[in-house]
Formats: structure tokens, sequence, C-alpha cells
């Protein structure tokens, strides 16, 4: 009897065709050609490094420093007058649509939701579609309307339950203003809930801060000028960090975006829909808020050392997915935040307050969604709308047909 190769073996044995797959796969991403960054001004996710090397291979980041050599074949980048930062992650969307995409090619890598109706939205592509982490349908403390919600603390728990049973990374609530004893309850008991199971509660703030902070819960999302001094520092004793998604505020102030739609640097990665969405004034419908009081308030955080993150609240009137992060990082700028802070609320500060252990941060081991940007972000923020590439888990993004196609659209009658 002839003897049978190893492969041979392999193939005739079916219980060997899951093994077969994985060598196959192996040897396929071994065969991605890696990534070295050489010379390149680099933003960690909180501080900036001098010029230095990344190694990129497979996935992740291997190597980082001078003192390493690439492996042959190596596809080399220089960073000369650029500057490298991790995938920007937005704290604070509600995903539709395009959204992952129109996201992922202005350099946001990670979307999370923070409140959705709809079923789970993930990722259709993996290399071309942000991820997203997801919030689930809003937890509301009274019946509203015509969604019946749970009136006693015990089925707070059982909704907090039915939230993570259907795919919720973490739960937002909705507190409705009020002073009765079952609101608070409610949320209390909301929010043992989802610590017990080991998830993260953040709130869309409208009032009534101090119960919020008091009930334990981790994040404050929405207009930070409900926060007065003595908040400011109750929030920073309890490590509860603050989306204030300045870019909302700002068009409900009665401003417009539409100058921003206009910047040369921004209107290549607008369709049609996201640059009219962009460009909208308020309508009057509702109390107009206070941006002066809102950009007063941000910066009073900052000086209190709490924990402030990047949040668009896209697609609300005045945002677009993606692009609206660039603008974000910028008015939190001109609250008062360096622009190593605004950058940092955008990626590591993000990454960490939300448990996201393999972002956020540019460091070996990590897996390598990168921002590559012309200029020096760490010192013009606005520098981060010049984008020279977006890479995800090591695969650097071929944007030609998404530029196209808004191209397109912007011609089009």
């Amino acid at each position: 009897m002839k003897h049978r190769s190893a492969l041979q073996t392999l193939i005739l044995h079916p219980s060997s065709f899951i093994l077969l797959a994985m060598l196959l796969f192996a040897h396929t991403a071994s065969a991605q050609p890696a990534t070295l960054f050489k010379d390149v001004r680099v933003f960690d996710g909180l501080t900036l490094l001098s010029q230095t090397n990344i190694l990129v291979e497979g996935e992740k980041i291997t190597q980082m420093g001078h003192d390493f050599a690439a492996p042959p074949g190596t596809d080399t980048i220089d960073g000369t007058g650029k500057t490298l930062l991790p995938g920007l992650i937005d704290a604070h969307a509600h995903v539709s649509g395009h959204a992952l995409e129109d996201a992922i090619m202005a350099g946001v890598t990670t979307v999370l939701d923070m409140g959705s109706d709809t079923a789970r939205q993930l990722p259709k592509d993996d290399a071309s579609d942000a991820d997203v982490f997801w919030a689930g349908r809003t937890i509301h403390m009274l019946v509203r309307g015509d969604a019946a919600r749970p009136a006693t603390p015990t089925s707070m728990t059982d909704t907090v339950d039915e939230r993570l049973a259907h795919g919720s990374d973490y739960v937002n609530i909705d507190y409705l203003c009020g002073t009765a004893s079952i609101i608070k309850r409610n949320l209390e008991a909301t929010v043992a809930a989802a610590h017990t199971r080991g998830r993260l509660a953040v709130v869309h703030l409208h009032c009534d801060a101090r119960v919020c902070i008091e009930a334990g819960v981790d994040g404050l999302i929405g207009d930070p000028a409900e926060l007065d001094s003595s908040l400011m520092k109750l929030a920073r004793a309890r490590n509860v960090f603050v989306v204030p998604s300045l870019s909302s505020i700002y068009w409900k102030s009665g401003s417009s975006n539409a100058a921003f739609a206009l910047d040369t640097n921004i209107i290549p990665y607008l369709p049609r829909a996201s640059a009219q969405n962009l460009a909208l004034r308020f309508s009057g419908d509702g109390a107009a808020l206070s941006y002066p009081l809102a950009e007063l308030s941000t910066k009073k955080l900052q000086q209190a050392h709490v924990h402030i993150l990047a949040g668009t609240d896209a697609p609300n009137p005045g945002t677009a997915f993606g692009v609206s992060m660039h603008r974000e990082m910028e008015l939190l700028t001109n609250a008062g935040l360096t622009p190593v802070h605004a950058l940092a609320a955008a990626t590591g500060f993000v990454a960490d307050a939300f448990h996201l252990r393999d972002r956020g941060h540019i460091h070996v081991g990590f897996r390598a969604d990168l921002l590559l940007v012309s200029g020096d972000a760490t010192t013009t923020i606005t520098a981060t709308r010049n984008i020279v590439a977006v890479w995800k888990r090591g695969h650097k993004l071929d944007r030609t047909a998404y530029l196209a196609k808004c191209a397109a659209e912007r011609v089009a009658k």
C-alpha cells in the first residue's frame, strides 16, 4: 500500500476540514504584507510620542521604536510631516443607514450607538465598516407615549436582562425629570442591575443630574450646562464621564454647521444626504439651547478633571456620521481643551471608559485601527481632517469607490 501524504490524510478525514480551514486562513493572514510607519509623529491615545517607527503585522501592532528590523516585503510608509492616531471612536451616535461606512471613511473606526428601537446594527463587511457597540432600546423610567415601560424596580431588573439578551453591550437610560420616589428607585435598580451583570449604565441627561450621579451611573450624555460646579466635583469623585456632544448643541442653539460642510477636507466624505443634514438650520421647534453656556460648562468640566468624551449625536440635524467627529474635536478645543486632550477624548478616553481593551491606543499588542493625517494634529486639531489613509485591523481601506460616489452625488442634478 502506498503511503498517504499528510495532506491526503487530512483531506480523507472529514473531521479535519476545520483544521484545514484554519491552516488556510492562517496562511492568508500571514500573506498580508506588514506595514511600517517610518519616522512618524504618534499620538498614542493619551500622549504625544516623538517621531518613531510603528510596525503592523496582520491585525496588530507588533513593534514600536527604532531598534527593530521590519520583515522582508514590508510596505513602508514615510511618516514625515504626518501624525498617526488610533482610529477615532464616536461615543454618542444612533446608527442607521450607511452610518458605519460613512464613519470609517472619515477615520472613525468604532461607533458607540446610544439608543435605537431597531434591530442590532452589525457591520455587513468587517473590512469596510466601522465596528459598533450597542445600547439597544433606551430604558425609560416611566410609561411614556405608546411604549409601555416597567413601573417597579423589580421589573427594571428584568428590563436590563431583556436588553442584554437582545445584544446590548451597555444600557442607555432616559431619566425622565421628576422627584417621584418610584422614578429614583427605578433608576437605582436599573443601574444596579447593569453593574451586577458587568455592564455600564449611561444616562441621556435632561435634568436631575445629582440624582443620576448618586444612583451610580457611569456616564452622562447631553448638555453640560445641566451641571453646576458642585455636580462637577461629584462627577469627578464618582469617576463619571460626560459626553457633551457639542456638535448637536451647536445646531440646537440656532447656529449652523454649513461652513464646516464646505471645508475642502470634509467635502469629499459627504454623501448628498449627509451634506444637507449637516447644513440644516435650527427650525425653532422647541426651546433653543445656549451654546455659550454649554461651551463654558465644558471648559469647567475640564478644569474639574472630569473625563470628557467626544460624541456627535449623529444623525441628528447639524451632524453627519464620521465627519462630525472632526467638528466635535474642534469644538472641544474651542471650549478650552488642548488638541492633545481633544484627541484623547476621541480615542483613549473613550476606549478606557467603555472598557474596550483592544483599541483606542497605539501600543504593542493592540489592534491596528489607525488614522494617518497630514500635519501635526497635536497642535492643530483641524489637521485630523486632512486624511492620508485609514486602517482597520491592519487592512488599509480602499476609499476610492466611496469618494467617487460622494463626488458623483455632488454634481448630480
